[in-house]
């Protein structure tokens, strides 16, 4: 396998580490109730924003060194579905533009045969939610996610390569919030968030990468006051990112990326089970990955289905990356 070493040079950092943890979409906003006037509510507690699809190429990749990234992604949802899939009534539209910072780094430190890594992640949102008899757009800065983990280095396989990562991310109530609005752009609660990611390289062509979350949310003791209840809990959840992408020339690769989410409990309202309550969704669509020499460019889209209790829709996401190879 030509120019291929041991273990991850600089320039194939960039990006492999992005991402472990909050990044804004339309479809997992954090709103505390979609309702209408005409029907009942579809979900008061929402799950709260978590990467699905934002990560994907060689996505088990890292070595030791910074990575600085930006990851601006636009999403419309003009569908709300409820517990069994089916469309709520009325016009509804659920529009967020956001770009989110992430900056990583990778020591030469080692653990358990693994380099230690850590993150952090801040967003900055816009967002335009029309609902019948509820408009509402917020702008700020979203929770900062900081998380830690083990980063190993490339193994063969044979003729094939395997690398792997485990982060734990924790997402704090630092950004824009009040009780006073359904919708906001922080959650008011802590998230954790860790995962577990790897990247299978058959050949030098071929590669395929899977990330595996799982999402715990603590309580939330100030809810949208229009509710009336004293605190709110969303449910945990399992949420998986997976990519399949071909070397079509030597900084270039297409392929194709989705990813899933199930929530697994439903959520609680002044401690009691909201049933009907647990969301779904699955997106999937093509990509393209470009660029060399630490600095890459990756663009995304997808199309949901099987959605239930959130809104569904088109969500396109970008990442720039740029990696700084540490100091041997």
């Amino acid at each position: 396998m030509p120019n291929r070493t041991a273990y991850v040079t600089g320039a194939r950092l960039l990006g492999h580490l992005a991402l472990m943890g909050l990044l804004l979409d339309a479809q997992s906003l954090h709103c505390q109730q979609l309702a209408t006037s005409t029907s009942p509510p579809t979900a008061q507690v929402q799950l709260p924003v978590v990467n699905l699809g934002e990560t994907n190429f060689e996505d088990g990749f890292g070595a030791p060194g910074w990575l600085l990234e930006e990851f601006p992604e636009s999403s419309v949802a003009d569908t709300l579905r409820d517990g069994t899939g089916r469309t709520v009534p009325g016009s509804n539209r659920v529009t967020v533009d956001s770009t989110t910072s992430h900056i990583a780094f990778v020591s030469r430190k080692r653990l358990l045969g693994a380099w230690l890594a850590g993150e952090a992640l801040v967003p900055l949102v816009d967002v335009d939610v029309q609902l019948k008899g509820a408009d509402t757009r917020v702008r700020g800065v979203g929770d900062l996610t900081v998380g830690s983990g083990l980063q190993w280095q490339p193994r063969k396989i044979g003729k094939a390569i395997f690398v792997q990562r485990v982060v734990i991310d924790v997402g704090v109530p630092t950004g824009k919030y009040s009780d006073a609005r359904p919708v906001n752009i922080g959650n008011h609660f802590v998230v954790v968030n860790p995962y577990y990611a790897f990247t299978y390289e058959p050949n030098g062509k071929v590669e395929v990468s899977v990330r595996v979350h799982y999402l715990w949310n603590s309580m939330n003791h100030d809810p949208f006051v229009g509710f009336g209840s004293k605190d709110m809990q969303a449910g945990q959840a399992f949420h998986a990112n997976y990519a399949v992408s071909y070397q079509v020339l030597e900084n270039v690769r297409l392929g194709f990326n989705g990813y899933w989410l199930q929530q697994l409990t439903d959520d609680k309202i002044n401690g009691a089970s909201f049933a009907n309550s647990k969301e779904r969704t699955v997106g999937l669509g093509p990509g393209i990955q470009l660029g060399g020499r630490g600095l890459w460019f990756r663009v995304n889209g997808y199309m949901e289905t099987g959605v239930r209790n959130r809104p569904s829709g088109i969500k396109v996401t970008f990442r720039v990356s740029k990696a700084l190879a540490g100091e041997h």
